[in-house]
């Protein structure tokens, strides 16, 4: 089970309660291009195709368990791809909006990366952690959460 966990994030799913809330903030269609860096079990992926049919999506994850769990989750879903690769070297040009759920260091550290690889235009949003060295675009509060996980989106546009 030790391969669950990664320095960058555990595998800790988002809450269902606030999938839609971020489906909602991504400002998705059917033309965009969603990556999901750490996408553990794939649910945000999952729930943006189940609203934007033609919607593209990638789901980067490195830890063993998560990955084979993304994949036994999309098996019969064509618009979504499943990686196992590094979220920090993955190809990402292609993104119009990015997903994450990570360490504030691992947002940090991913931030820069993703204003040299995307393109102009394209929408972060990370899920409760900011990067302290980027000023986000917007803060949004999402419904209160018993477990105290998914309380903030923090939106950013390259």
């Amino acid at each position: 089970m030790i391969s669950i966990f990664t320095t960058d994030a555990p595998f800790v799913p988002i809450p269902e309660s606030i999938c839609q809330k971020i489906i909602e903030n991504l400002k998705l269609d059917n033309d965009s291009i969603l990556y999901d860096l750490g996408c553990g079990d794939a649910r945000v992926l999952r729930e943006a195709t189940k609203k934007y049919p033609r919607l593209k999506a990638v789901g980067v994850e490195m830890a063993f368990v998560p990955y084979l769990l993304a994949k036994f989750h999309t098996r019969n879903n064509k618009n979504i791809e499943i990686r196992r690769e590094n979220i920090f070297t993955t190809n990402v040009s292609n993104a119009t909006h990015v997903f994450v759920y990570l360490y504030p260091r691992a947002v940090e550290k991913l931030m820069p990366i993703l204003e040299k690889k995307c393109r102009p235009g394209t929408r972060v949003l990370s899920c409760d952690f900011e990067d302290k060295n980027r000023r986000p675009r917007e803060i949004i509060s999402l419904p209160d959460n018993s477990n105290g996980r998914g309380k903030w989106l923090i939106v950013y546009v390259i």
